[in-house]
């Protein structure tokens, strides 16, 4: 974990793509039908999943950061 910033790209670049197979999921699901039922569960979970992560990985990764900048600067 030497470079933190690094790290915080590839988080969102994966989430990103955890959307995308979301939404083409969603719309594998729907096609043909007007149903929202059948992919409510899957956004709700994408949407919790994407919380955590992102906030999870961020909540952790920006103290290492501050520790870096505050080192770097001494």
């Amino acid at each position: 974990m030497k470079q933190p910033a690094v790290i915080i790209g590839i988080l969102i670049i994966v989430n990103a793509c955890m959307w995308g197979f979301t939404l083409i999921m969603c719309s594998r699901a729907l096609s043909g039908t007007g149903m929202y039922a059948e992919i409510q569960n899957i956004l709700g979970g994408m949407a919790g999943m994407s919380t955590i992560i992102i906030g999870g990985g961020m909540s952790t990764l920006v103290p290492m950061m501050r520790k870096q900048l505050e080192a770097d600067e001494k």
